[in-house]
């Protein structure tokens, strides 16, 4: 008799992740040697996160938009016109050649969307940055207030949209009038939708209906692409999950709200991040099979410069590790990107499953990443984005060289990027990719 999923062990879920990431059922190769080539791929990483020997060390390319820079467009260029940008992304992934994983555009948004919007909380090229910018930029702010966290605990989904959409969104200042969700009957939205300013913009979310879709067409159509000629997705477990801290610190109540709350009022955040973790631990339960079970997550406010140790184990790490341990019970691979640096943090992430996590570091001193956590957790990193892009080939094989030797022995590494490139240059990233085949290939 097969075995039922909430019967599985952790480790069972995740064998069965792993064979779907292997054998995805809905991808169609090229050729025979495509999809061999995807195989190897995904095993080189699936060993890596086991704390394994694959074959090699594998490897992260930094690339992030650089393919289109690659082309000679740029950012705003791919937000507006979707068949340029999977040109673009078609011809640098055909143009490299072998890489161990690849994505489509994963963080540029529709540029007719997002002039819609008339985001308060973030600026794009032409939309609040020159045309020419490179990257988006978020405005941070105290966009809830001190005394409201328990509005936040009592309905979420009634303060997200009476509250902060009209705050932070310009085409949702009319939900400030809308009256609580929670007590409409069906023939009282007759009435709302009496107010001209909800009706406009309904009719305008409306109206994108067809430019959301071909956004999402395009995106999906270059995925696909990269997947039938046998490059793996990384991320794939599409979970909108991080540090709980984070879910208030970054865009609720900001840096100088969140300080101020940890001090004034310690219980009431508290309070709110185990709010918050049974949020995110109800959506993880039972999530399905994705193209990966790996799941980025952003971290942002728990390095070494911004809270203490003390600080670090009362506030961040006790809910940031129930995330994880819910997500490793449904077989799912948390790989939570460790901003800024984290070697002072290291003594204190320890306490998980082996081979449960995969931390990818950004400034962290990776060989006592490898020291600390060589047998519990893969650690992915750090070649400085400074280094890729205005470094030389030869620097950049250097520091490559010097990771694989710290992080290599006994498995468990994966090179890659402190962070995402845009500009740049191809011949920096070869040296990357190449590196790992000269000095990160394991012995036998």
């Amino acid at each position: 008799m097969e075995k039922q999923w909430a019967d599985m062990t952790w480790e069972e879920k995740r064998e069965e992740r792993f064979k779907h990431w292997l054998k995805p059922p809905d991808v169609k190769f090229v050729s025979p040697g495509a999809e061999k080539l995807y195989k190897e791929r995904v095993t080189r990483f699936i060993k890596a996160i086991k704390l394994e020997e694959p074959d090699r060390v594998p490897v992260m390319l930094p690339h992030g938009n650089y393919p289109a820079y690659y082309v000679g467009i740029n950012f705003r260029t791919v937000m507006y016109d979707y068949p340029a940008a999977k040109q673009a992304w078609i011809k640098y992934m055909d143009d490299f050649g072998d890489m161990d994983t690849f994505n489509g555009p994963l963080l540029v948004p529709s540029g007719k969307i997002a002039e819609a919007m008339a985001s308060k909380i973030t600026m794009l090229p032409g939309l609040g940055l020159p045309d020419d910018a490179s990257m988006n930029q978020v405005i941070e702010g105290e966009y809830m207030m001190a005394d409201e966290y328990d509005a936040y605990m009592t309905d979420p989904t009634d303060y997200h949209l009476r509250t902060m959409l009209p705050r932070t969104v310009g085409i949702f200042e009319s939900f400030r009038t809308l009256p609580p969700l929670r007590y409409m009957w069906a023939d009282m939205w007759v009435g709302v939708m009496a107010d001209p300013d909800i009706r406009k913009t309904f009719q305008t979310l409306m109206d994108l209906e067809g430019e959301y879709h071909k956004h999402q067409a395009a995106n999906q159509e270059i995925s696909r692409i990269v997947l039938s000629r046998g490059y793996p997705s990384l991320f794939g477990g599409g979970i909108m999950a991080g540090a709980p801290f984070d879910t208030f610190a970054d865009m609720l109540r900001g840096t100088h709200g969140i300080v101020m709350d940890m001090f004034r009022q310690p219980e009431k955040l508290h309070e709110a991040m185990e709010f918050q973790l049974k949020l995110v631990t109800s959506q993880i339960k039972n999530f399905p099979m994705t193209a990966s079970p790996v799941c980025m997550m952003p971290l942002h406010k728990g390095d070494d410069t911004f809270m203490s140790d003390k600080q670090f184990e009362e506030f961040y790490w006790p809910t940031l590790r129930a995330v994880f341990l819910a997500m490793i019970d449904e077989g799912l691979v948390p790989m939570p990107f460790a901003e800024g640096k984290y070697t002072n943090r290291l003594k204190q992430i320890t306490d998980t499953p082996k081979s449960g996590v995969m931390w990818w570091f950004d400034q962290t001193d990776m060989a006592e990443a490898k020291k600390i956590l060589g047998n519990v957790s893969c650690i992915v990193g750090n070649v400085p984005t400074s280094i890729m892009m205005t470094g030389t080939v030869e620097q950049v094989t250097e520091t490559c060289r010097k990771l694989i030797e710290d992080c290599a022995p006994g498995g468990g590494y994966v090179l890659g990027g402190g962070a995402s490139i845009d500009k740049g240059n191809m011949e920096n990233l070869h040296a990357m990719m190449d590196a790992a085949k000269e000095y990160g290939v394991y012995k036998k």
